[in-house]
């Protein structure tokens, strides 16, 4: 099993890092947003969404067709944690699955991600976690979204270690592709 790429650069970290931590600020209910602080949910069809995803787990992750990868029924929410969040539209899931970037669904504990989830798989994996797509700027061509991976057995009595993390992802539409541009990585709490 591969596990999380290391080739990122420091300074495509830094500058969009810098752009969280100045934007983390309350919503208009007064709920502090940890994620998409200040934006707006992107209005994109579902393959462009499905496109963004998979754009964001091949820079998360090193591609293996042989990586077992599930995704995580339910949004992360806007606030810190993991508890929260809207459902992801089954269609979603489904062009996903279609385009080979993930293999099924397990949902995470919400507790903590310092849980090892065990996850109905033919094999040992991550569950990928995606936050909603927010829109930046005033350009469809500018999205963010955040994946959060977490490792999964597919046995409960298989040894595990806990492997969690979460990225930020800033990608742009390049030629009707989009491409990772910039990513910070989320620290866990």
């Amino acid at each position: 099993m591969r596990t999380p790429s290391r080739r990122r650069s420091a300074p495509r970290v830094i500058p969009l890092l810098g752009i969280l931590l100045a934007a983390c600020g309350p919503s208009d209910d007064g709920a502090l947003q940890a994620r998409g602080p200040g934006l707006e949910v992107a209005n994109l069809d579902v393959d462009q969404e499905a496109a963004v995803n998979a754009a964001a787990v091949s820079a998360a992750l090193n591609p293996d067709p042989a990586l077992s990868l599930l995704v995580d029924p339910v949004y992360l929410p806007r606030s810190e944690g993991r508890q929260g969040g809207a459902s992801v539209a089954p269609a979603l899931i489904a062009r996903m699955k279609q385009r080979g970037t993930v293999r099924g669904t397990c949902q995470t504990p919400r507790e903590s991600a310092r849980t090892v989830p065990t996850c109905p798989a033919p094999m040992s994996g991550y569950v990928v976690h995606f936050s909603q797509i927010f829109q930046r700027g005033g350009s469809s061509d500018t999205v963010q979204v955040h994946l959060a991976a977490t490792r999964y057995r597919h046995a409960a009595k298989e040894p595990a270690e806990v492997l969690s993390f979460e990225r930020a992802y800033r990608l742009v539409r390049v030629r009707g592709e989009w491409r990772v541009m910039s990513e910070a990585r989320i620290p866990q709490r």
